[in-house]
């Protein structure tokens, strides 16, 4: 028997929101997401990077408290010297500016989020050694600062085609020259 998979993101509880659906439509032109789907599951991160810290709040485990704290600085969400209530104020633009695909545009590596999304896609993207192609992944500040892109050389193979295809269109118009000099040479005679 196998196992169904449950979603890993929350949808809206309201059914229609005018307001809702304009600021996830900007989101997903801004950030170039794919659908409307990614956005919930940063949002569905979010909140439970959130409970998590309101339950810590609660608690009086300072190692805990600690371990979210770093967590939360690693990705480079908070500053080193942040606390539980930093980790409250987050919103769903902070995590999506930890993306992949927004950190290959915002390098340069891209024009546009689109564009970037496109690069990470095709797996010319790698962090260090390794190749990563999910768009969504959320990286840490080391990370960040290995990231790389290695683009495929354009092959000298297209570059003498298209050469044989200007050499082609040449010939043809001194076949037709020569033909009307040869009807011309006829008419004269």
């Amino acid at each position: 028997m196998v196992k169904k998979l449950k979603k890993q993101y929350d949808t809206p509880n309201e059914g229609w929101s005018e307001e809702r659906i304009q600021k996830e439509d900007e989101l997903i032109e801004e950030y170039g997401l794919r659908n409307k789907k990614e956005i919930y599951k940063t949002e569905s991160q979010l909140r439970g990077l959130r409970r998590q810290a309101r339950k810590l709040f609660a608690s009086e485990d300072e190692e805990q408290r600690e371990a979210l704290v770093e967590k939360a600085y690693r990705l480079g969400l908070v500053k080193e010297s942040a606390n539980l209530e930093d980790i409250l104020t987050l919103n769903t633009t902070d995590l999506l500016d930890r993306r992949l695909q927004t950190a290959v545009e915002r390098k340069g590596f891209a024009d546009t989020p689109k564009e970037a999304r496109q690069i990470v896609n095709h797996g010319h993207i790698y962090i260090g050694d390794d190749r990563v192609n999910l768009p969504g992944y959320l990286l840490t500040q080391e990370e960040e600062k290995e990231l790389s892109v290695e683009m495929p050389e354009p092959e000298e193979d297209e570059e003498g085609a298209e050469e044989e295809i200007v050499e082609e269109s040449e010939e043809p118009e001194e076949s037709e020259n020569s033909e009307e000099e040869e009807t011309e040479e006829v008419d004269e005679k």
